[in-house]
This record gives C-alpha cells, sequence and structure tokens, in this order.
C-alpha cells in the first residue's frame, strides 16, 4: 500500500530554530531517505517551497482563475511530503515516526487511494 506523509510546519516555530539545529535536521533528513531507500519504502520524497510561492487555481462558471498563496489561510502548512510504499498502516506509521522534521512539525499519515476507471 502506498501513504502519503504530509509535514505540516509552523513558520513561526521553524523560524526560531537556529541556522545549526536546521542544518542537522536537513542532513538528518538526507540520512533518513537513504535508509527508507534502502529499506524499499521510499516512492519520493520532497521538500516544498513557502506558501507565499503557492497558487492557487480554480474553476467556476466565470472560467479558471489564479490567485496567490495557498488554499486556506492556516497557522501551519505542507512543508514537505514523502510518500511510502508499506504493507499497513502501522507499518506507515511506524516509519514515519523516524521522520527528523517531528521534532519541529506534525506528520500527517494518509493512505493513497487507487482510482479505477469503469470499462477501462
Amino acid at each position: 500500500m502506498r501513504f502519503v506523509c504530509f509535514i505540516h510546519t509552523n513558520p513561526q516555530e521553524i523560524a526560531a530554530i537556529s541556522e545549526a539545529d536546521h542544518r542537522r535536521i536537513v542532513a538528518e533528513h538526507f540520512t533518513f531517505d537513504e535508509s527508507i531507500i534502502a529499506s524499499g519504502h521510499h516512492i519520493v520524497s520532497e521538500a516544498l517551497e513557502e506558501p507565499e510561492r503557492a497558487m492557487t487555481i480554480r474553476r467556476s462558471a466565470k472560467g479558471i482563475t489564479v490567485h496567490d498563496g495557498p488554499f486556506a489561510e492556516s497557522r501551519e502548512h505542507i512543508g514537505g511530503f514523502y510518500l511510502l510504499e508499506a504493507r499497513d498502516l502501522d507499518e506507515a506509521i511506524r516509519i514515519a515516526s523516524a521522520i527528523p522534521s517531528l521534532q519541529h512539525s506534525v506528520v500527517e499519515v494518509r493512505p493513497v487511494r487507487t482510482l479505477v476507471l469503469d470499462g477501462a
């Protein structure tokens, strides 16, 4: 099964982290990535730019509109994600529990739904 692990960060908390601690956490992410690649659980992982760099696209009866910023105003934003392969939710939670960002963030683990087109 595939699971996505969203890393929810609070920009104020992240800003309070020292540069040395930030570099240490990034290095820990690289080590974590290597370990889940070696174990076969890693599919893809990426850090995301700040929400201010996001664009939101909507479709309405008037057509397509594009807006600056994320979909919703929030104290926290998604700072990155991992897409994992795991036996079940328990294994995905065990793997996600080792994500280094948990020191200053929250990780949401969500199963990926496989869609099937009828008749295909």
